[in-house]
């Protein structure tokens, strides 16, 4: 309350001493969504034109929330669901894929200027970006994404902040509101002819609304590019991330209605967490051969240094990975057609170190987490290999086809240093070489008016603990999971581009389906049990217009319309077939309306997300909600050299009570109820200020 309280004193000193600043409607983007240039896709196009569902997220989307998490945002995409228990507690799934993960985010590959981050077992974490660095976001829905390897559910692309005047400028920005929460942060930003770049440190810290759910994370991040000559450039970016995040898990039905903020009885008397040093690097390297031609390589580099105390068991865990990708972009002419091209590789080894010790916590009650002695230390190396080709045709003036083909080859080794047994579980497993094909057709059937057809094949690895059997030994019978995508659109721009307009019809089929057994508490193997049938309607709206010179209002609306379902499951004898899928709502509508007049901004959004099955059997769902969210911002001049922006919001502005996120197929033990839900936040609030010089 201190740290609010001192900037709640600031902002009424601001707005005593500051003076208005005027904008015009020049200053306000113009509405061209459909014509922003995408470059997710191998072959680069503008949105409209590529034959496949692609959301964008920009800096400007960012700001409309609290700047803590993606959540918000990535929830107004039809398609796409982001399930948050707590800050460092989320599952995105896209179209149906990933639902059933248990913890975090698979079946979806993420990259960081150019870096993943994703890990070898196919786990991304977004979190631990701050979003005030975040300049865009790119997604692609579906197998599409085949081209950045596995990850059935998509492929998200961020790039940073850059620069975009000559000389030095700074930023700062801080926010207080509910629950402990604090954040702050600077960044210095640096431009000449020549070279451009930042250097910026965040700092994010919160109490949480639950017990044993409190968050810190310290980061540094630095960019850099260099024109080496007229034709190449090298690019550098660095990230260095330690957070401590404590784990409040799971509740079950009556205490998520009679008691929301408790945690788990276990976490909370093991004090559970995470906690991780983590560094990101890359150099990318950019030759503009010609007019014709553009060669991209990039060398990459992560490590991670992992304590996670369980009530289970202890993690001691460290990672290490390299890897490089490399694509030549090229122009040219096939049979009088204008073509576009790219092909390229990508490596990425990585290796994983694990050690388990027993928790002793219950020994010493109240004192946390106790390591006691070593059960198992093993070492996994991960090996990935993918090649990629795509061309685009150019039939017509109006049609436009794009055809690739990925080939990925993927390898684990097991080391079993140490285990609780007399057998040593090392070895080695392959798994089966897979050709991805994709296909897609685009015709502008009026100008500005785009229709698609799409055929594309994706694939996803398993995790660790689904490559495992109960006794630590890879498992030779898992497979990884394929999918087919099967997908039509309409893409259009209308009323002199104030009006954009998407609708996407699809269907997925997924085959051998990767589904967590459970085998103890908190604990899950992994194994292929049938096939699941994903179909679709997704419906985005956006609507800009300008009534006065200085006031504009842009509302927009999307509809994800889900009919997912198990077409052949089978799990420990048990016929699911036919079943709703586990994890994820059968629809999800949002409203919003963003306002800005002068240096006024108001930001408001409805979103609707309806039931979840809980498990397989479907004997048991989550209620629907309603979520508003709001905030508001106001822009000053500090004399000549310095903009100041005071903002702030209210999340869940009618205090609604529901499940942020469900874990699925939870099972009870000893007795217990099954702890199916991670309850979302009630009504919060945050005040901030932004600083420009």
């Amino acid at each position: 309350m201190k740290k609010l309280f001192l900037i709640s004193v600031f902002l009424v000193m601001t707005f005593g001493f500051s003076q208005e600043k005027k904008v015009s409607d020049s200053l306000i983007p113009r509405n061209t969504l459909g014509e922003i240039l995408i470059t997710a896709t191998p072959v680069q196009n503008q949105l409209q034109r590529i034959p496949a569902a692609v959301a964008v997220i920009s800096a400007q989307n960012l700001e409309r929330g609290d700047q803590l998490s993606v959540a918000n945002e990535l929830n107004k995409i039809p398609g796409i669901q982001m399930q948050q228990g707590a800050l460092n507690t989320s599952r995105i799934s896209i179209r149906g894929l990933g639902a059933r993960s248990q913890y975090s985010t698979n079946r979806v590959k993420a990259y960081l200027e150019g870096i993943p981050l994703t890990t070898g077992e196919g786990e991304t974490t977004l979190e631990d970006i701050d979003l005030s660095l975040i300049q865009n976001m790119e997604i692609i829905k579906g197998p599409a994404s085949s081209s950045y390897g596995a990850g059935l559910g998509g492929a998200m692309l961020l790039s940073v902040i850059k620069p975009k005047e000559p000389g030095f400028s700074a930023r700062t920005n801080s926010l207080a509101g509910s629950y402990g929460l604090f954040k702050t942060g600077v960044t210095g930003l640096f431009a000449n002819e020549n070279t451009q770049g930042f250097l910026s440190y965040n700092h994010l810290e919160r109490d949480g609304y639950r017990d044993n759910s409190g968050y810190n994370r310290n980061s540094i991040t630095a960019y850099a590019k260099t024109q080496l000559n007229e034709a190449s450039s090298l690019s550098f970016f660095g990230n260095y991330i330690r957070l401590k995040a404590y784990i409040p898990s799971s509740i079950n039905a009556t205490d998520f209605k009679e008691n929301p903020q408790k945690a788990a009885f276990t976490w909370n008397q093991a004090r559970g967490y995470e906690s991780y040093d983590k560094v990101l690097a890359g150099l990318s390297y950019n030759w503009e051969i010609n007019d014709q031609n553009l060669w991209t390589t990039s060398v990459f580099t992560n490590t991670r240094d992992g304590y996670e105390p369980r009530p289970f068991d202890i993690l001691d865990e460290d990672t290490f990975a390299f890897g490089i990708r490399s694509n030549l972009n090229s122009q040219f002419s096939i049979f009088q057609l204008a073509a576009k091209s790219s092909i390229g590789v990508e490596y990425f080894d990585e290796n994983y170190k694990a050690q388990f010790f027993e928790n002793d916590y219950e020994s010493n009650p109240g004192n946390g987490s106790i390591q006691g002695n070593r059960f198992a230390s093993q070492e996994q190396d991960r090996k990935y290999l993918n090649l990629f080709a795509q061309i685009q045709l150019q039939f017509t003036e109006r049609l436009t086809g794009d055809f690739g083909l990925n080939y990925n080859h993927s390898r684990y080794i097991l080391d079993d240093i140490l285990s609780e047994s007399t057998t040593d579980n090392s070895g080695k497993y392959t798994y089966p070489r897979i050709f991805l094909p994709q296909a897609g057709l685009t015709y502008e059937a009026f100008q500005d008016k785009f229709v698609y057809a799409s055929l594309a094949r994706g694939f996803s690895l398993p995790t660790v603990a689904e490559t495992l059997t109960p006794e630590g030994a890879i498992n030779p019978d898992i497979k990884p999971e394929t999918g087919i995508n099967y997908e039509i659109g309409f893409k259009a721009q209308w009323l002199d581009k104030r009006l954009y307009t998407e609708l996407a019809l699809y269907s997925i089929q997924v085959s051998d389906l990767l589904v967590a057994e459970r085998v103890g508490n908190d604990q899950y193997v992994g194994r292929n049990a049938g096939k699941t049938d994903h179909n679709g309607l997704e419906f985005f709206v956006q609507y800009r217009d300008y009534l006065t010179d200085v006031l504009m209002i842009q509302p927009y609306a999307s509809v994800a319309l889900n009919d997912y379902s198990f077409e052949k499951f089978t799990d420990r004898d048990v016929d699911y077939s036919g079943n709703d899928l586990t994890g994820v709502a059968d629809k999800v509508i949002n409203l919003g309306l963003d306002v800005q007049w002068n240096t006024i901004s108001i930001n408001l959004n409805y979103r609707h997300t309806g039931s979840i099955p809980l498990d397989d059997a479907n004997t048991l769902y989550s209620d629907s909600y309603n979520l508003v969210n709001l905030r508001s911002d106001y822009g000053f001049e500090l004399g000549s050299m310095v903009d100041l922006n005071v903002f702030g919001g209210i999340n869940n502005l009618f205090d609604t009570a529901y499940a942020a996120q469900i874990l699925p197929n939870a099972t009870g033990f000893g007795g217990s109820l099954p702890r199916y839900y991670y309850p979302g936040e009630p009504i919060n609030f945050y005040l901030g200020l932004g600083l420009n010089f």
